[in-house]
Parts: C-alpha cells; sequence; structure tokens
C-alpha cells in the first residue's frame, strides 16, 4: 500500500507542475508570447498532463476501495488507464492540428 500512496504524492506534484507549465504556455501562446516556444510546449504537454491526471485519479480509486475488492478493480483501473491513452495518442496522431508550426 505505501507503493501505491508514493505514486499518488508523485502523480499529484507532477499534476500540478504540468498543469501549471500547459495553461502558462497556452495563455502565451494565444497572446503572442515566444510563439513557438509556448506553441510546442503546449502540444507536447496535454498527454502527459492527461496521464499524470488520470494515475492520480487511479491511485485514490485504488486506495479508498476495500481490501477485497482491490485486484479486480486495480485490473480494471488499468485497462481503463491504457484505454484512455492509446485514444490520446489516437488524437494527437491522427487527427490534424488547425494550426502547424509552419503557420507561425
Amino acid at each position: 500500500m505505501k507503493t501505491i500512496e508514493n505514486i499518488k504524492k508523485v502523480a499529484l506534484v507532477l499534476f500540478v507542475a504540468l498543469g501549471i507549465t500547459h495553461i502558462v504556455s497556452g495563455l502565451m501562446f494565444s497572446n503572442g508570447y515566444l510563439k513557438e516556444i509556448s506553441f510546442i510546449l503546449n502540444r507536447s504537454l496535454d498527454i502527459p498532463f492527461a496521464m499524470t491526471a488520470v494515475i492520480y485519479a487511479a491511485s485514490g480509486i485504488y486506495l479508498n476501495s476495500p481490501e477485497k475488492n482491490r485486484k479486480p478493480l486495480g485490473i480494471g483501473l488499468i485497462v481503463i488507464s491504457l484505454l484512455i491513452f492509446i485514444f490520446l495518442i489516437y488524437i494527437n496522431l491522427l487527427i490534424p492540428d488547425k494550426i502547424s508550426l509552419s503557420e507561425l
């Protein structure tokens, strides 16, 4: 149990750090400050930001579940997390962006 608690703590720290960086880079891009750098940061931090949120939520659900239901719940949470990750990869790679880096 200590391992899951530590994973939850690390995921929270990374979620906050990535979230602040992602939001600031989006604001910088929309206001025209350091357009190239903020564009790259904003486009590359969306999957890590979402995955730290999923890991934090899954570890919280896992820790708050009863002892007898943890094994099937853990397997289900892993499957759901992998499906979310595959969906995010699909969205990032196969759906084109409206703005590309060459248009900046």
